[in-house]
């Protein structure tokens, strides 16, 4: 595959998107792999430091909602 932004040949996949970079490109940012409730009701999560994005997309930070879809 071939870079997104450069055409060069990639050597990552973007976490968030699936977009193809390549070194210079490549960027950083948390990935959230799961998130629990304690026992007081505290909201805590699993998280990688340095996963790589593309620079490109936008993660959204809230859930979004999905209307019209059928069960």
């Amino acid at each position: 595959m071939e870079c997104w932004h450069c055409e060069r040949p990639s050597h990552a996949i973007c976490r968030f998107c699936g977009r193809a970079v390549c070194k210079t490109h490549a960027q950083e940012m948390p990935y959230i792999i799961h998130t629990y409730r304690t026992a007081k009701g505290e909201y805590k999560a699993f998280v990688v430091a340095g996963a790589v994005w593309c620079g490109e997309c936008k993660p959204q930070q809230d859930p979004i909602t999905l209307a019209n879809l059928e069960n």
